[in-house]
């Protein structure tokens, strides 16, 4: 459906669904009079409205398609020949050819002699030698030296009428007949004379041997290698490379380019129209029948 005939449908819809909307206004209003304007009975009736509904149809339209269709043309294909054929060449090569010659060199030749030869080597020796060392002996030697002695003496002390008890408990001297004994110190200082022993380290001399190496000079006959040289003779062989000219026939192989026509196929994609079927949707007026409720008018016949 194109979409002018759309807008049409649409409007069409439009001024009929004004026109049901004023007639119901002018069934509610009536003729004007008392009975109508008052509205007091209704009444049941079935009305027939029309509504949009979207329904699908097929439609018939022309659709453009690329249909493959091959086709043939003529190309120009270039392919390489091969062609043979020989060839006559010249080429030198070097070859090695033994050759002699005479050539001096000059050795060294070992000859052995006997020299005299002097060496030194220590002899040990025994000596005696004298020594001071220090040594620790004991000596008794007198002090003196101070000490305290205590000497005092017991007395007998009356307990004072305690009754035989002390302030400690019961008396220990009397024994409870109110007398004791007390020692009364008396320290008194005095020096004594005592003998003592003291190391005292004193120098003592001794004798003792050590082992002492002299150096001493002594001769020996010894066998020593001299190189002489000497110059001699001889026949060397060696090589030398000789360039050699020479002829040689081979196959050589050359490619020739070879143009020539070919027909080849290809495929192209051509529009083409065709009709197809395809489903739309369109709106279209469907009736319904309804029951609605009306106020009853009067016998008048602009009420009918």
């Amino acid at each position: 459906m194109s979409r002018n005939r759309v807008k049409r449908v649409w409007l069409l819809s439009a001024v009929f669904t004004s026109l049901v909307a004023f007639h119901t206004e002018s069934l509610r209003a009536g003729c004007g009079c008392e009975a109508c304007t008052s509205g007091s009975a209704y009444q049941t009736v079935e009305r027939t409205v029309y509504q949009r509904t979207m329904i699908p149809q097929l439609r018939t339209v022309n659709v453009t398609q690329c249909v493959p269709e091959v086709r043939q043309r003529t190309v120009t294909v270039c392919r390489s020949v091969p062609e043979t054929r020989q060839v006559t060449e010249n080429y030198t090569v070097f070859v090695n050819e033994q050759r002699s010659r005479t050539v001096q060199y000059t050795f060294h030749r070992a000859v052995w002699e006997e020299v005299e030869q002097q060496y030194t080597v220590n002899v040990a020796h025994h000596e005696q030698r004298t020594g001071v060392r220090r040594v620790c002996r004991p000596v008794q030697v007198q002090e003196t030296r101070t000490v305290c002695r205590d000497q005092g003496c017991w007395e007998v002390v009356t307990c004072g009428g305690c009754g035989g008890y002390g302030r400690h408990g019961r008396c220990r001297g009397c024994g409870g007949c109110g007398a004791q004994r007390v020692w009364r110190p008396n320290i008194v200082t005095e020096q004594v004379p005592v003998t003592v022993w003291k190391n005292e380290v004193v120098d003592q001399p001794y004798e003792y041997t050590v082992t002492v190496c002299k150096p001493e000079t002594r001769a020996r006959r010894v066998k020593v290698c001299r190189y002489v040289p000497e110059t001699q003779t001889r026949e060397q062989v060696y090589y030398v490379c000789v360039p050699q000219h020479r002829t040689r026939t081979r196959n050589v192989t050359t490619y020739r380019t070879h143009a020539e026509q070919k027909q080849v196929q290809y495929t192209v994609l051509v529009p083409r129209t065709v009709q197809k079927q395809v489903q739309v949707m369109v709106c279209q007026m469907v009736p319904k029948t309804i029951i609605c409720q009306v106020p009853v008018r009067c016998g008048s016949t602009c009420c009918r």
